[in-house]
């Protein structure tokens, strides 16, 4: 991977706001401006990692601007497009400090409700957001209905908003979770909101705001692009239930 800024992790990173973008120009300075102005500036030992997953939009031009101007913030980029996924584990592994936190760069989510999460750290290890009501369009909305039918039918538990991109994770519990999940997981956060609740740890779930994207356009834009997403969703969160099998229940994050 190669880095655009490559600041380091800050001397007593508390937390670290993890963002990846891709071909989010119109958007991205907003975005990054609101966050650093809402936490990363209010809060001693936050920062804000971006993720710039091969954008080839001018994101990247946008984002080194940024991150030479505004302290706390500092980006990366990935040496190929990695996907969403692939772009937040690469996020994870430049974070040092005890707690992660995930958003979205499109401006969907309210950086003022990342308090509402933060007051619940100390006894949580996993706090995830839940949209109140998701505000892209009834395929969407479709997604998320469907996928808590099928992580109940798969692994016997009701998350109301597995795939919501507003996540406070402490860092070392992340770490025990995604070893669990395959590096080419397309959906690894999905997995993260079941295995953290599979595993033991304390979680809880926070009503979180969801507003229409005001520019730019979504990952998927066809009939045939949803279709190839939702089979390979399903085919691999069932091949990880295969795989993990009936987890032995115990000591958070002590394994299965």
């Amino acid at each position: 991977m190669i880095a655009l800024k490559e600041m380091g992790t800050r001397a007593g990173t508390v937390v670290t706001v993890v963002m990846p973008a891709f071909n989010e120009r119109e958007v991205i300075e907003r975005s990054v401006t609101e966050w650093h102005d809402e936490v990363v500036s209010k809060l001693p030992g936050a920062d804000l990692l971006v993720v710039d997953d091969c954008s080839t939009d001018g994101t990247g031009k946008v984002l080194e601007r940024l991150a030479a101007r505004l302290p706390g913030v500092r980006c990366v980029r990935t040496r190929r497009n990695a996907g969403h996924g692939g772009a937040l584990r690469f996020g994870f592994r430049q974070v040092a400090g005890e707690y992660i936190f995930q958003t979205d760069s499109d401006r969907q989510h309210l950086p003022a409700e990342f308090w509402d999460l933060w007051r619940l750290r100390e006894e949580n290890d996993f706090v995830f957001g839940v949209r109140k009501r998701r505000a892209d369009g009834a395929p969407r909305v479709a997604i998320t209905q469907t996928m808590r039918l099928l992580n109940f039918l798969l692994w016997g538990i009701w998350i109301r908003d597995a795939n919501c991109p507003f996540k406070l994770m402490r860092r070392t519990a992340l770490e025990r979770v995604l070893e669990h999940i395959p590096e080419t997981c397309f959906v690894p956060m999905v997995a993260v909101s079941i295995l953290a609740r599979k595993m033991g740890f304390r979680a809880a779930e926070v009503p979180v705001t969801h507003v229409a994207r005001q520019s730019g356009a979504g990952s998927l834009k066809s009939l045939r692009r949803w279709a190839r997403v939702g089979v390979l969703c399903v085919w691999q969160l069932a091949a990880l239930r295969l795989r993990l099998r009936a987890p032995r229940r115990g000591a958070p994050g002590s394994g299965w």
